[in-house]
């Protein structure tokens, strides 16, 4: 979301106040007043927890009901109102190659379904009928992982070698690529960021935030999208994946299919769908650590340089989103906010970028100078 939003208070959930509202009715009521230790006090601030915990979850169900705090099952039921469902897990996709024990005489089918294993607890599962010809020993076939995920992803040939449902005179199986293609079910930041889109889908007069928003529908690894136009009745869309991807020919293609539609786009517009140009940049840079904070030196360290230290954070959110200028100023403040004392950077330098750019790190040289 752009913009800042902060729960709903639907109802006052504080505990003192709510202490103060029992014993002051109960002495109104009765003419009794309840000092410190009546063991009718006692009982009164018992109940404190209890209705503050009602008056949590009250705030907590009307907030689920707006788009900025909702999430889970009642994020996809607001969806489910505007017909704006959640983008489901991608399978992963490899090919799969059936070996036999000899040459047969007869052609030997191997039934779509038939399911192999890298280890016993992922399945891919062929998508065809694969018969190998009578004077032949091999044959190649696709299969798809049986569940979506990116944990489907990455296996190298060879890897995904047992076969799961035995087929007469097959002796082995083997991947002879990497599986890819698979990704999570979409998360629920990005699937409000669609919900908060979809108004200007109904829109048949093709403002940016519909070309946004049915780009971003096309596939779920999709993380950003630049919408340019270049001259009059020209529209050029420009998809980002997540961590910074480019994407290839499938998924632009996949992309023009959901804008390019006849009941989507105007007329006139003529739409292109565009891989985003990376723009890198460097990092060179010594940062120290002040003496006074010695003891936290090796701690401090990992903080900056380790995997998701404050150096890859800022990788990451420099890669987040197109058009992003590349700020070494958000890197110098991720350093500062872990414990660096004083870092000297000679790069990256402020770099404006285009909106369908995306700034990817290349070179990284980060030296420790010691304590200071």
């Amino acid at each position: 979301m752009t913009t800042e939003f902060q729960p709903i208070q639907f109802v006052d959930a504080d505990a003192q106040g709510i202490s103060t509202e029992l014993i002051q009715a109960y002495e109104k009521a009765t003419g009794i007043t309840l000092y410190p230790g009546d063991p009718r006090r006692i009982f009164f601030l018992q109940l404190v927890p209890v209705l503050l915990a009602l008056k949590n979850d009250i705030n907590y169900t009307g907030n689920q009901n707006l788009l900025p705090f909702a999430d889970g099952d009642v994020l996809d039921a607001l969806g489910d109102r505007i017909g704006v469902p959640r983008l489901a897990a991608q399978p992963a996709t490899v090919t799969i190659r059936f070996t036999l024990s000899s040459i047969q005489l007869d052609p030997v089918a191997v039934p779509i379904g038939t399911r192999v294993t890298p280890d016993g607890s992922i399945y891919f599962a062929t998508t065809q009928e694969l018969v190998i010809a009578a004077g032949a020993t091999t044959g190649d076939v696709t299969a798809e992982s049986t569940e979506g995920g990116e944990k489907y992803n990455g296996f190298v040939a060879g890897q995904i070698n047992i076969l799961v449902d035995p087929v007469p005179y097959v002796a082995s199986v083997t991947n002879t690529d990497i599986s890819s293609g698979g990704s999570d079910a979409e998360t629920d930041d990005a699937y409000r960021e669609r919900q908060r889109l979809a108004p200007s889908s109904f829109s048949v007069a093709g403002p940016t935030n519909a070309y946004i928003f049915w780009a971003m529908s096309a596939d779920v690894t999709i993380v950003d999208v630049a919408v340019t136009s270049p001259s009059a009745g020209v529209v050029n869309v420009y998809p980002l994946l997540k961590d910074g991807g480019i994407p290839n020919q499938t998924i632009l293609d996949k992309v023009l299919a959901e804008v390019n539609a006849s009941d989507r786009r105007p007329l006139t517009d003529q739409v292109s769908v565009l891989a985003p140009t990376a723009v890198n940049y460097d990092i060179t840079l010594t940062y120290y650590i002040s003496a006074e904070r010695s003891t936290e030196e090796a701690a401090i360290r990992a903080a900056i340089e380790n995997a998701g230290g404050a150096i890859d954070q800022y990788e990451a959110w420099q890669k987040a989103k197109l058009g992003r200028a590349v700020t070494p100023d958000d890197l110098l403040s991720k350093m500062y906010a872990v414990g660096a004392y004083r870092v000297v950077a000679t790069s990256p330098v402020y770099t404006a970028i285009n909106a369908n750019e995306v700034a990817i790190r290349n070179l990284k040289t980060v030296t420790y100078g010691g304590l200071i």
